[in-house]
């Protein structure tokens, strides 16, 4: 496969152009980048091993839904699409992953087609994120002033703990009855369904619910842009940053080793 080399502040592709390729990070930092209401808006970081575009080439996007600019000297491998199909019919691990990321946005968009309001979000809930559970020993607070204001701590929660945002005067509700409905203006930062702490086979998560900015978790980037919808907490202190870098969407969560319980 081709390899390429960008230098600091390159464009490797820009938002809109052809969705035909996957790059495969062989060395150094890349930014991926919106353009909200002219404003550009840096989602997160992709890494050495990592890839770009994987999901626009499975889900057949006609365009790119962000830029991608190099942060420092950056090489990639340049796979086409049809290449990068044929990789994943060979790697079960790579097509499971996949499978799974399709099926979760299936679900959701499922469900937003046919939701009634909350009782919609219920459903919507149950089939995406499970059952209800409570969680001792987690605590959610902010990491922001400015968030301080709506919202300062939550103990003992339930997961699935949804996040999102209240509706514009011109938005229909979000689908997954927010746990935790907080206002933003425009331009927004916050999706509706932004994020959810979840549990996964014994463990704490933190899945992107498909938002337009993405979440951080721990300094890792998930959702619609990178290369999963999920990121592990760890015992002790996390950081959430729900809606890219600089947004004041700055969560923290204290997890407790006892929240955890052992692994089957």
């Amino acid at each position: 496969m081709p390899a390429k080399r960008f230098f600091q502040g390159d464009t490797l592709f820009r938002e809109g152009d052809p969705a035909d390729c996957v790059m495969r990070m062989l060395s150094g930092t890349v930014e991926v980048i919106r353009q909200v209401n002219g404003s550009e808006i840096v989602l997160g970081r992709v890494q050495t091993g990592q890839h770009l575009g994987e999901m626009g080439v499975i889900e057949g996007r006609p365009r790119c839904s962000a830029s991608a600019r190099a942060v420092g000297e950056v090489e990639v491998e340049i796979i086409g699409a049809e290449d990068f199909l044929n990789q994943v019919t060979s790697a079960p691990s790579l097509a499971r992953e996949l499978i799974f990321r399709l099926s979760q946005r299936l679900h959701v968009a499922e469900d937003r087609i046919v939701r009634n309001e909350q009782q919609g979000g219920q459903r919507l809930r149950e089939s995406v994120l499970g059952d209800q559970a409570a969680i001792e020993r987690v605590i959610v607070t902010v990491g922001t002033s400015a968030l301080r204001q709506q919202f300062s701590h939550r103990n003992h929660i339930t997961a699935p703990f949804v996040v999102g945002r209240a509706p514009l005067s011109h938005e229909p509700p979000g689908a997954m009855a927010a746990d935790l409905l907080l206002y933003d203006r425009e331009p927004v930062r916050l999706s509706r369904d932004h994020f959810a702490i979840v549990r996964n086979d014994g463990r704490l998560f933190v899945r992107d619910l498909h938002s337009t900015l993405g979440t951080t978790v721990n300094g890792v980037p998930i959702g619609w842009h990178f290369g999963a919808d999920e990121a592990p907490l760890q015992a002790g202190d996390n950081e959430i940053v729900a809606g890219g870098v600089g947004s004041p969407f700055v969560f923290e969560v204290e997890v407790d080793d006892a929240s955890e319980p052992p692994s089957a």
